[in-house]
C-alpha cells in the first residue's frame, strides 16, 4: 500500500518514533512494481540472474522520497536535512 505524503502533514518515524512535520515530497522515487524471480528454489541454493523463472510483484513497491522537519530538540539541525523512505513514515493525520 502506497502513502500518499503531503507537505504539512503530521508523521512517525516507525523505527524511532520520533514526530516530524513532511516539508518536501518527491513521489514514486523508490522502489518497482515488478521484478523478475526464482520460483521454487531451495533454502541455501545458489541463484543466478539467469535462474529467473517468473515475474511477480515486489515486497514494498512504490514509495516516495519524504524530507521531514523534526519535532524536537534531539532531532533538529542535520536531520531536517536528511531524505527518508516513505516505507519508514506513518503519517498520523488524515
Amino acid at each position: 500500500m502506497k502513502d500518499n505524503f503531503e507537505t504539512g502533514q503530521l508523521v512517525q518515524n516507525k523505527i524511532t518514533k520520533d514526530y516530524g512535520i513532511v516539508r518536501e515530497v518527491e513521489p514514486d522515487y523508490y522502489g518497482a512494481r515488478q521484478a523478475f524471480k526464482v520460483y521454487g528454489a531451495k533454502k541455501g541454493q545458489a541463484i543466478k540472474p539467469s535462474m529467473a523463472n517468473g515475474i511477480g510483484p515486489t515486497k514494498d513497491g512504490i514509495r516516495d522520497k519524504v524530507k521531514v522537519r523534526w519535532i524536537g530538540a534531539a532531532n533538529s539541525g542535520m536531520m531536517s536535512k536528511i531524505w527518508h523512505d516513505g516505507k519508514d513514515l506513518e503519517i498520523m493525520e488524515e
